[in-house]
């Protein structure tokens, strides 16, 4: 490695979708502290997916990327919405000549259908690019969906906790912190891995039942797990503000998980285990909270 090349390596200027997710802002603060540059694409940040010239000076001169595709649940056509981003970050990888990509993905990609369907096809998207360093970087069911997307926390007010997903069947969850310190990892690293496919399937596997028992638990609550039909799930869902678009893909996503449908192609293992529990991301959500009520 010559003098150039080592001084590359130790600062890298990085370009991160989604800086202001709970992904994003672990990656980020992980990448700027070891003296990386980080260019952060988000509505928030004054870089608009849909802006071409922004993602173009955001792209150009950066030497990797960490690539997603972001959920809006009130989008009138999902996948339509998924394939407009996909085609934006493609050309964007594609003009600027990016060699390291990261792509934050689903760990049911493969079966390309539901919320993951997006995230499927911009893995198709990258590996027509030839890109020198790319990983599907494949991740299990965030935590954080039960506080931010499924409204565990108010509908533990009422005893009950509703979801179309089946109660009895193991769940991968992951702590989306864990998944920002690999993006991290794999961003920087010296020890590309050989794998174009990397499964992150978290701190453990976990029925609907027990993880209702532990979030419960956590807010001094008594909460019953309740699996409802889908017409009653998608119902309540586009009530509550989400287009009947992402209801219809949530839908299919439950459909898959409750037929039993294999969402990692790996063994739960140590190369796909990370370190947050359930147990522990619980405490460190809910715990303060509770301690001060």
């Amino acid at each position: 490695m010559t003098q150039w090349d080592q001084s590359r390596a130790a600062k890298r200027t990085i370009v991160l979708v989604g800086a202001t997710s709970d992904v994003g802002v672990v990656a980020s603060a992980r990448l700027q502290q070891q003296g990386h540059t980080v260019r952060g694409i988000a509505r928030s940040m004054g870089v608009a997916l849909s802006d071409g010239d922004a993602l173009t000076r955001a792209f150009t001169g950066a030497d990797s990327a960490h690539l997603m595709i972001p959920f809006d649940v009130q989008a009138p056509d999902l996948h339509r919405f998924e394939r407009e981003v996909g085609n934006w970050l493609a050309e964007a990888i594609s003009t600027s000549g990016v060699s390291r990509v990261v792509l934050l993905s689903g760990l049911n990609a493969h079966l390309k259908m539901g919320t993951s369907l997006g995230a499927a096809e911009m893995e198709d998207r990258l590996e027509a690019l030839g890109i020198d360093e790319l990983v599907h970087l494949r991740a299990g069911f965030f935590n954080e969906n039960f506080v931010k997307g499924m409204g565990f926390v108010e509908q533990s007010a009422s005893g009950v906790f509703a979801t179309p997903f089946r109660s009895d069947l193991p769940m991968p969850l992951i702590a989306a912190r864990d998944i920002g310190e690999r993006v991290a990892d794999l961003l920087i690293t010296e020890d590309w891995p050989q794998d174009r496919v990397v499964e992150l399937h978290g701190g453990g596997h976990y029925t609907l039942t027990k993880t209702t028992e532990i979030l419960a638990r956590a807010l001094g609550r008594k909460v019953a797990c309740q699996t409802v039909p889908f017409a009653a799930a998608r119902a309540g869902m586009i009530e509550n503000g989400m287009s009947a678009s992402f209801a219809d893909a949530l839908i299919e996503t439950a459909t898959s998980f409750n037929n039993g449908e294999r969402w990692a192609l790996e063994a739960p293992g140590p190369r796909n285990t990370t370190p947050t529990t359930l147990e522990r991301w619980t405490e460190s959500v809910f715990g303060a909270s509770r301690q001060a009520a």
